[in-house]
């Protein structure tokens, strides 16, 4: 077992053996070596334990789960590093020195607690196509504490496969896989993200092509991509709603550092400020994200929305 490494990457997988290899290959081309490779497999059918077998520095286990989120739970239990990296088994790193890069951020600023870059997608040929998010490379998002009202007005969702996040953050906020009617227990990835910003951890951002996500055929069915809609309305309604009760007053919010400490608390005379940026986020959205701008009706009903929600939540604070 050794010493305990700095970072341990975690993967979930399940008959995924025609992209592993590429998978790990990409773990083992990082420059910075002080890591753990723990995958988690779902009984796979394919060669997918064949190839395992090939690396010896991988720790992995093969067993029935319900679900990847349920695989990557168990993953993160088996960790020992000080980081973690969250890796699917169709995806991989670009970017050589971005172990490296992270564990700087994380190692000498203990009030961050995820560091995150930008990820391009790949054909399931492994032909790179388009960057995710390429604006951020000039236009990029707040950082730490000023992250928040920008997560509060778009809903951003970090990039799980560039993320790197303190172990003992990422298991405080990272769910138990339960098979619920709630994001909360059954989408990992936005719960994950709604925790952490509603807990006040701060994070990172590093203008970085970091990784790739894979896209294949199997990867969104139909059922699936029909579940992720229903449970993308509930997490944007319950920022929604967070952020509500924060900016009329019924809700106090608190930052905390690396280690969990609490390093400030919002106060009263900060909420006019952060309900004008919350508003503005909310808005102009798409432009933030560096999405298309939705023209028309449909910008106006939306945008009339916002603003009807932005007076209901002014007349909570003076009644």
């Amino acid at each position: 077992m050794g010493t305990r490494p700095k970072i341990s990457v975690i993967t979930a997988s399940k008959n995924g053996g025609r992209f592993l290899r590429q998978t790990v290959e990409s773990v083992l081309q990082q420059t910075f070596t002080d890591y753990e490779h723990v995958l988690v497999d779902s009984a796979s059918t394919d060669n997918t334990i064949e190839i395992l077998e090939e690396y010896k520095h991988i720790r992995w286990i093969s067993e029935p789960d319900r679900h990847a989120d349920e695989g990557f739970y168990k993953a993160l239990t088996m960790t020992r590093g000080e980081y973690i990296m969250f890796c699917c088994v169709s995806d991989g790193y670009l970017y050589r020195d971005w172990f490296g890069k992270c564990v700087e951020i994380l190692d000498n600023d203990p009030e961050v607690s995820l560091v995150y870059g930008l990820a391009q997608r790949m054909g399931e040929d492994g032909t790179l196509g388009k960057i995710n998010r390429p604006n951020f490379s000039n236009h990029p998002p707040q950082q730490k504490m000023d992250f928040f009202p920008f997560w509060l007005g778009t809903f951003f969702v970090c990039p799980e496969s560039t993320f790197c996040v303190r172990a003992d953050v990422f298991k405080e906020c990272f769910p138990k896989y339960e098979p619920t009617g709630s994001f909360l227990q059954n989408h990992a990835l936005l719960s994950f993200n709604y925790n952490f910003n509603i807990k006040g951890y701060l994070p990172y951002f590093l203008p970085v092509v970091a990784s790739y996500g894979r896209y294949h055929h199997d990867s969104n069915s139909a059922k699936l991509v029909r579940l992720n809609k229903i449970m993308k309305k509930q997490y944007h309604a319950a920022v929604v709603q967070y952020g509500n009760e924060l900016l009329s007053g019924r809700k106090e919010h608190i930052f905390r550092d690396g280690q969990s400490n609490v390093i400030k608390t919002i106060e009263p005379g900060e909420l006019k400020s952060y309900r004008q940026k919350v508003l503005d986020y909310r808005i102009n959205r798409k432009a933030y994200l560096g999405k298309k701008r939705t023209g028309g009706l449909h910008y106006w009903i939306r945008k009339f929305k916002i603003l009807m929600g932005y007076f209901v939540c002014q007349r909570r604070i003076y009644h």
